[in-house]
């Protein structure tokens, strides 16, 4: 029989759901099967308590959302206890029905974009993957500073010629601190040169980042928006140098003034303010 034809059917309906969770090539495979759950290939979904909303058919991708109840003791709800991943964690629902495991249908393909923690539960909110796509038409303003993305793909910078590995001396809080970030190792390391950066933290093969918000240069001292839940002294990171979106940085110090994306000769007279002559 065909999967439409035991699903529609009155009593040979018996289905079996699995929810694959996927964050740069780790996976978290889970069932609402009672037990183990082996669909093809030796490939292993657990048993766990796991249940879901109904997915809805509508035209409104906002309204599409899913939400899994999931038990807090599960192995992919550790990645949020203390900050969300900076990746992205998709998520793909498929469909079986016991007794064949050849025909499936997949059900919901998206992406994790929040975790909610109850006493024993974990709710997760997912949107279907075209919830990506669901961007403004235009995204550029009329406006001096420039909106690129530092390092992205209309900015250009070169981040592999900004970026300085460095060991840890000291880790408090979401303060980090290392020698091979004071001015007197390189002089160009201004009070200002990592401020609007990031940070990468290889864990477990896992890259985290978090923005920088400030720097000392005299102690090689960063300021990060979020602490890392893992990050301990003697550990190794990468510190990206910042911007502040102005032409004078842009050209100064990434010599990036071509891909500026600003409007920096905007007239500061307002000719829709009230004035008579312009």
């Amino acid at each position: 029989m065909s999967f439409d034809s035991i699903e529609v059917s009155e009593y040979g309906n018996a289905p079996i759901e699995t929810y694959e969770f996927q964050r740069n090539g780790t996976y978290w495979r889970y069932t609402s099967s009672d037990e183990n759950f082996f669909p093809n290939l030796g490939t292993e979904f657990t048993a766990i308590p796991i249940k879901r909303s109904r997915i809805l058919g509508t035209q409104d991708i906002g309204k599409t959302s899913l939400k899994i109840r999931i038990s807090r003791r599960a192995d992919l709800v550790n990645q949020y206890i203390a900050t969300s991943p900076t990746d992205i964690v998709t998520i793909k629902l498929t469909r079986y029905h016991a007794g064949d495991l050849l025909n499936s249908a997949i059900t919901f393909n998206g992406r994790i974009v929040n975790v909610k923690f109850m006493e024993n539960e974990a709710e997760l909110t997912c949107q279907p993957i075209f919830s990506a796509l669901k961007r403004p038409g235009l995204r550029r303003a009329y406006q001096t500073a420039c909106p690129h993305v530092l390092y992205g793909t209309s900015c250009l910078a070169n981040r592999s010629l900004f970026n300085t590995e460095a060991v840890l001396s000291d880790v408090s809080g979401n303060s980090i601190t290392s020698a091979a970030l004071i001015q007197s190792v390189n002089p160009t390391y201004d009070d200002e040169w990592f401020t609007g950066g990031y940070v990468e933290f290889a864990n477990n093969g896992h890259v985290d980042r978090r923005f920088i918000t400030a720097f000392n240069n005299a102690s090689g001292t960063l300021t990060l928006n979020l602490p890392f839940s893992d990050l301990v002294a003697g550990n190794t990171i990468k510190a990206f140098a910042g911007c502040n979106h102005t032409t004078d940085v842009c050209n100064g110090k990434f010599d990036n003034l071509l891909n500026y994306g600003g409007f920096p000769f905007i007239p500061q007279k307002n000719p829709m303010d009230g004035t008579s002559i312009f």
